[in-house]
């Protein structure tokens, strides 16, 4: 049985997936064929990774989603009644962070001050608000005025990326700054959303370019302008995250929208990241840290299975699985400034739960991941 694909919904838009409902053409390039060993040693900086099972709240299901540069994980987790809630996985324990006031809630966001965003259930459980969480407290951020709204990622200054449901039903991508939501539009569309912040209040995510909303681009939002960084020949694209440079990530079809691959977009160029090779033909890149190190995951045709993997400098790394997986599924989401990558993996039991690689040479005494 395949995963599903949430953990990709609703920040890439259907067509991405739809691309590569049937067989995709494979990459050209020999160093995109080569088996996921051979790239991950085409670098000198290639790091060999543990993994950690984060666990859950009580159930069966958990999905890791951010890492700060603490090393604290957030996520969503089901409870043993079956409910989901957000979580704060630190010093070796999961919290539960409630919800405000129905029963399901998810984190997906969190910045070095501890400060977490997500979306979570109203009482009733008819409305998804996004929320901050902060000093224990969970905060309605409210949204567009539709029945969901999420935050996305938060920056150092406590600014959230996001998106939201109007009235009529369209989703947009949002912006809270200073107690104020602000709807960021479209390209021409009307739909949009966003995934990533930096701490120059650069946002980015993707974008409709027409009314039909068929195709869609990656965006870069500032100083209240969105700018179209286009897509790798395909007619559909986003972006995930963007660092303090300015180097942004994400996934886009390419050339007669064959499949999907993980970018880099950088001084006005997005670069093809490639894939882990051999018959992985799929990539979307999730993350990139300051460093430069990209994560994300790469896939069969049809997306799955799928390895979580970390591009850096050329090269790239699969990060594999839980020991002993009932099947063969992981994937990343956030990679923090130290190297440490949150994510999923299924577990020998086939269930999917939270995880953290670290580096195997990662200095122990900086930071907790007991």
């Amino acid at each position: 049985m395949g995963r599903s694909w949430k953990w990709l919904l609703p920040a890439v838009p259907l067509a991405l997936l739809a691309a590569c409902s049937e067989q995709p053409t494979a990459p050209a390039s020999d160093a995109a064929l080569a088996p996921a060993a051979a790239r991950a040693a085409m670098h000198a900086d290639a790091a060999v990774y543990t993994v950690r099972d984060l666990g859950t709240l009580g159930g069966t299901y958990s999905e890791g989603r951010a890492v700060n540069g603490k090393g604290w994980v957030v996520g969503g987790s089901t409870l043993a009644t079956g409910e989901q809630h957000a979580f704060l996985w630190r010093d070796g324990h999961m919290i539960d962070l409630g919800t405000l006031g129905g029963t399901y809630s998810r984190a997906l966001g969190i910045n070095d001050d501890g400060e977490i965003v997500g979306a979570a259930s109203l009482a009733g459980d008819l409305v998804d608000h996004a929320f901050l969480w902060r000093h224990g407290r969970m905060h309605d951020l409210g949204g567009l005025g539709g029945g969901y709204a999420e935050g996305f990622a938060i920056n150092e200054d406590g600014d959230v990326a996001g998106g939201g449901l109007t009235p009529d039903g369209a989703f947009y991508a949002v912006l809270w700054r200073h107690g104020r939501i602000k709807n960021l539009g479209a390209l021409g569309g009307t739909s949009s959303w966003s995934n990533g912040i930096n701490d120059e209040d650069a946002v980015v995510g993707g974008a409709a370019l027409d009314a039909a909303n068929s195709v869609w681009h990656a965006f870069i939002w500032k100083r209240g302008v969105m700018h179209d960084i286009g897509t790798l020949g395909g007619n559909s694209g986003g972006a995930s995250y963007i660092n303090g440079s300015g180097a942004v990530v994400g996934g886009s079809t390419t050339a007669g929208d064959a499949t999907t691959h993980a970018f880099l977009w950088h001084h006005g160029r997005m670069h093809d990241l490639g894939t882990l090779g051999a018959s992985y033909v799929i990539s979307y890149a999730q993350w990139i840290n300051d460093a430069g190190q990209v994560a994300g995951g790469s896939c069969l045709a049809g997306w799955f299975p799928c390895h979580a993997a970390v591009w850096y400098r050329g090269g790239v790394s699969d990060l594999g699985t839980l020991p002993g997986a009932a099947e063969d599924w992981s994937w990343a989401q956030s990679v923090n400034d130290r190297g440490w990558v949150a994510g999923s993996s299924v577990t020998a039991a086939g269930d999917e739960h939270a995880v953290l690689w670290i580096p195997q040479d990662h200095d122990r005494r900086d930071g907790d991941h007991r």
